[in-house]
């Protein structure tokens, strides 16, 4: 009970509240278009290797705005990047859905569009590691992600879940409409938030503060060795799920209604899981997120040996579960263990080499499945999956990192950035 006190205290400080708000508005447009973009790219007459292409662009900006947003957030107010990436994306999902809406458009113009939404939000990710740290204090940051993650996985569930509803009613360009509101959402509550202005020193070139943030990551084993594990399984297995899966989904369960499903009950075991975490601290933080990330294994298992929609919705639930788990503790492990001043730099290198090989996933997952069935394709990213989780546990620097390190400042000339909460 206690617990739970001192947790929803968090809810009572109306700039968390009301980020909180546009937060999990903006996820759920976010879980909508996961079902959205996929049937609008297949509606529209494009194959699954056309859809591919859609994503990998996507990616690929996400990927090569990464470093340079990881700067900008460091250097300049964290709040202002992620409203003008609000904005940006806000227009960029408008402009697809119009498209959709209205016509049947070439491929060339959703790869471009999809292009700007993701590079807005290679801007968008870094800042949000940085703000959360500036929002409430450190002894809360692992109940404010766990708060973050059950709004993220809230939005996976009723997302995809309205998703394929608005799809079948309606068509999928109508999803990604309702998306671009909310992203809206989340700018206006973004707007109303006020951050204290960081004063300081003037700051060092740009090209030395990546070279800083390139020297405070290196120097953290840890962190590389899961931004490397995940480099992998975004290439081998959540590439192939998101590309095949809408393609099996159609021809097995009828089209968005299943897929829409199973995205729904990866988010429904990500929720259950957030109140159960709340207020824990593991001891060691690697070995836990690592060994709950095994359950990502099971939706693929399941997709590919045809198992009923049942079965394949409950192993995407369990992989919901892992989410949570990883996302609560490798959020806050970073924030505890990680110099402010570096923060976003370090949220930027992380999500550039988790992301750096999703792109070629991608782009061959279809083509690979031609050539040797999307089931096999699937089965060894399971197999991968289950010897990855395996092989990390197994390095000294994740099986024996306790959270406890000492934040040592990052080598920089001038250790503190200039924050500012205007416009």
């Amino acid at each position: 009970m206690k617990r739970w006190t001192a947790s929803t205290r968090l809810l009572r400080d109306p700039r968390f509240r009301r980020f909180s708000i546009g937060y999990f508005a903006s996820l759920f447009g976010t879980g909508m278009e996961a079902v959205g973009v996929a049937f609008a790219v297949l509606d529209s007459g494009h194959s699954a290797a056309g859809l591919g292409n859609v994503l990998t662009a996507g990616v690929a900006a996400n990927v090569c705005c990464l470093l340079v947003g990881g700067v900008i957030a460091d250097r300049f107010s964290r709040r202002t990047v992620m409203l003008c990436c609000d904005t940006v994306r806000c227009a960029g999902e408008a402009s697809f859905a119009a498209l959709i809406l209205f016509g049947h458009p070439p491929l060339y113009w959703l790869v471009i569009l999809y292009m700007v939404q993701n590079a807005a939000a290679g801007f968008y990710m870094p800042a949000l590691g940085g703000l959360t740290p500036q929002l409430v204090p450190v002894d809360d940051l692992h109940d404010a992600n766990t708060y973050l993650g059950l709004a993220r996985d809230i939005g996976r569930v009723l997302g995809p879940a309205a998703a394929g509803a608005v799809a079948a009613a309606l068509e999928p360009g109508a999803v990604l409409a309702i998306d671009a509101f909310t992203f809206a959402v989340s700018a206006v509550t973004l707007a109303s938030i006020r951050v204290p202005a960081k004063r300081g020193k003037e700051r060092p070139s740009p090209l030395r503060d990546l070279a800083d943030g390139w020297h405070a990551w290196r120097s953290r084993p840890w962190i590389w060795i899961t931004s490397a594990r995940f480099a992998l399984f975004n290439s081998v297995v959540y590439a192939p799920l998101i590309v095949l899966g809408p393609a099996l989904a159609k021809e097995r369960f009828g089209g968005a209604d299943g897929w829409g499903i199973v995205l729904t009950a990866l988010g429904i075991g990500a929720v259950a899981t957030g109140p159960v975490i709340m207020g824990r601290t593991p001891a060691r933080p690697l070995v836990v997120l690592t060994a709950f990330h095994v359950t990502w294994a099971l939706p693929l298992l399941a997709l590919a040996l045809d198992l009923p929609l049942a079965v394949i919705a409950g192993g995407a639930l369990l992989a919901g579960t892992g989410s949570a788990v990883f996302n609560a503790v490798w959020s806050s492990t970073l924030q505890r263990n990680v110099p402010a001043e570096v923060m976003a730099r370090i949220t930027s290198l992380s999500t550039l080499c988790s992301y750096a090989l999703a792109p070629l996933g991608l782009a061959v997952a279809a083509s690979v499945a031609d050539s040797v069935g999307a089931d096999n394709v699937l089965l060894f990213g399971a197999g991968w999956h289950v010897l990855s989780v395996l092989l990390v546990l197994a390095l000294p620097p994740a099986r024996r990192f306790t959270g406890q390190t000492p934040t040592a400042p990052a080598r920089t000339a001038q250790p503190v950035g200039i924050e500012s909460d205007t416009v």
